[in-house]
């Protein structure tokens, strides 16, 4: 599917953004064209960022702002659209096989690089020849192993696989690169080239300045993109749009979450960046909140025009961008705590665009053999009854997000809720599952089971400072825990600590956001191929039985059985509880007056809001 593998250590950590702040600062490169320091007048949008591109580059991104570059100076043979649609992009047109095993694009004859060189199907390969390349170390190589790709004249491009992945029409959402540009740049050099600090893109914007504080661009009028799905059969000769694919996760500072699946999607990787919040109403399970349409921004009398320039400026930290909003020197800004995120909406004017986000607020248990405590599905079972979900996304999230029953969000169109096991709150029950699975409690103590000491669970968490929705998230499972007689000690750490012993396996019990992304497959999470070094398997399980239900709905085409594997996979995981899961939350994009035709959707990451960004308009009366 697509995004095979990735399993974001939910977002670029925080590290990467201060990593990548700290290369800009110490070594800008050379060819970046130095920008002047900005007046608001001359630059008619500007978005507040949190964090500092590094490596601007779509396969190399280390954080969220080289993320949000990416999206808008690349494209992908296809896009994400409204309400987990694929639309045209770089292709006109796209077919499939009958058997799913082979899709041709045919490339726009209207594609240029921002040099004025057409893009072709040489850059396509060139591309996916980088990602194959063993030196490749970047997030998105494993999903496109065991895919072949040519180039069948310049404007046509097929991909053949050994065997069909249900979500590949997802994967091609990988942006491109140019072949003229980087001919000769090893998949090693590729993060630190020349090019990856002032790209040549072929997307809706064009880079004019770039530096540590700001990036400023402006609008390419030749890329004109439409937000209407095509017509059978012409784009929906493969899987459908709504369960299009996705196994990757976002690039993570380790190699933790590196079984991703390039393109905009599913990601199910931990996440260490503080994350925006989210902005869901509070779920109260099975009943979804509708998303068959968009959510605009209210829109605005008077004069308007579109953003022709956009102007990221790039912050250290949430406070700082907030506080820059709050003062009218920003247009809009994403990434914030549910505190600022209300702050930022007492400014006269402003207004909130919640984009339904599939990032997994969870805890994983580690399921490996030096942890035999955690096998038993009851002990699982048990942890998960203590911890009451709903006052977790009311207290850590404001009510902004909904509760989780499954990796899979109930808005979802492969939420099966006929097929759900669900595991209620209830101190009670989880006291019972616990001593089904031999754990004594003796006075004000646990033992786990076939042992005589007393039992203290570390529960290990990004700090504060790194990730406050992650950290507060594990302070209430912390205390949920506790009020059923656990010992649990929190162990909140920076992010290169966090990550590196997540990946590594060392860890009782971890609160992890993962990007599940769009589609369904939950591969990347629970496979056993996942566990291990560059693997999304965190939790260590390795279940046969849940690997073949996995592998069948990643390779199964047809609408109709897809998702009744899906369903076969939604009903085994809630029943044996391969990892917790806890809420999802929403991307929170707040708005001044001046901002309107801004649409919230669904996203499989923050920097799919710019998916309908040539819409945007701004009223020029201020």
């Amino acid at each position: 599917m697509t995004r095979i593998d990735r399993i974001v250590i939910c977002a670029l950590a925080v590290v990467l953004a201060l990593i990548g702040g700290a290369m800009l600062q110490t070594a800008p490169p050379s060819n970046v064209r130095p920008a002047t320091p900005s007046i608001a007048p001359a630059v008619p949008y500007r978005e507040g960022v949190i964090g500092h591109p590094s490596s601007v580059n779509p396969l190399t991104p280390r954080s969220q702002a080289d993320q949000d570059l990416v999206a808008l100076l690349f494209r992908g043979l296809v896009r994400e659209g409204p309400d987990g649609s694929m639309l045209p992009d770089l292709a006109d047109s796209w077919a499939s096989s009958s058997d799913g095993r082979t899709y041709t694009f045919q490339l726009s004859s209207s594609a240029y690089w921002e040099d004025g060189e057409p893009v072709t199907a040489a850059d396509v390969v060139f591309t996916i020849g980088m990602l194959q390349d063993p030196r490749y170390d970047g997030p998105y190589g494993s999903s496109w192993q065991g895919i072949h790709v040519t180039a069948d004249g310049p404007s046509t491009v097929r991909f053949t696989m050994t065997l069909p992945i249900a979500g590949f029409l997802r994967q091609a959402a990988l942006p491109v690169l140019p072949l003229h540009l980087l001919e000769g740049v090893s998949a090693l050099q590729l993060a630190g080239s020349a090019f990856s600090s002032r790209p040549v893109g072929d997307g809706p914007y064009r880079l004019v300045a770039l530096d540590k504080t700001h990036a400023v661009l402006q609008r390419v009028p030749s890329v004109v993109r439409t937000n209407s799905p095509l017509p059978s059969p012409t784009a929906s000769a493969g899987p459908t749009p709504s369960l299009g694919t996705n196994l990757g996760t976002t690039p993570s500072p380790t190699k933790v979450a590196s079984t991703a699946s390039p393109g905009k999607g599913a990601s199910a990787a931990p996440s260490a960046a503080p994350s925006a919040s989210a902005t869901p109403t509070p779920t109260p399970t099975p009943t979804p909140t509708p998303t068959a349409s968009p959510t605009p921004a209210p829109e605005l009398t008077g004069p308007q025009s579109t953003l022709d320039t956009i102007e990221l400026v790039f912050f250290d930290d949430a406070q700082s961008a907030a506080a820059q909003f709050a003062t009218g020197g920003l247009d809009s800004v994403g990434g914030l705590t549910p505190e600022q995120i209300d702050a930022a909406l007492a400014v006269p004017g402003s207004s909130l665009i919640p984009y339904r986000w599939t990032s997994l607020l969870s805890v994983v248990l580690n399921q490996r053999v030096d942890h035999p405590e955690m096998r038993d599905v009851n002990a699982r079972s048990g942890l998960l009854a203590a911890i009451d979900r709903k006052a977790l996304l009311t207290t850590v999230l404001e009510g902004r997000g909904s509760t989780a029953d499954l990796p899979i969000p109930s808005w979802s169109p492969a939420f099966d809720p006929t097929a759900l096991v669900s595991t209620a709150y209830d101190t009670t029950a989880a006291i019972n599952h616990l001593d089904t699975a031999g754990w004594q409690r003796t006075g004000t103590a646990w033992m786990a089971p076939k042992s005589s000491a007393a039992y203290s669970l570390d529960l290990l968490a990004p700090d504060e400072a790194s990730n406050p929705i992650v950290y507060r998230a594990a302070v209430k499972v912390a205390a949920d825990w506790r009020a059923i007689g656990l010992d649990v000690a929190l162990d909140a750490q920076p992010t290169a600590t966090y990550l590196s012993r997540l990946g590594g396996g060392q860890f009782a019990a971890a609160v992890v956001d993962f990007e599940v992304g769009l589609d369904p497959d939950l591969g990347p999470l629970l496979l056993s191929s996942q566990v291990g070094s560059g693997g999304s398997n965190v939790s260590g399980i390795q279940d046969p039985a849940l690997d073949q239900l996995l592998l069948t709905a990643r390779k199964t085409i047809d609408p109709v059985d897809r998702q009744t594997a899906v369903s076969a996979v939604e009903k085994y995981v809630s029943t044996a509880e391969p990892i917790l899961p806890l809420v999802f939350r929403d991307y929170d994009f707040v708005v001044s007056k001046r901002v309107q035709n801004v649409s919230g959707t669904q996203i499989s990451d923050p920097s799919s809001r710019y998916w309908d960004v040539i819409d945007w308009r701004l009223a020029s009366d201020g």
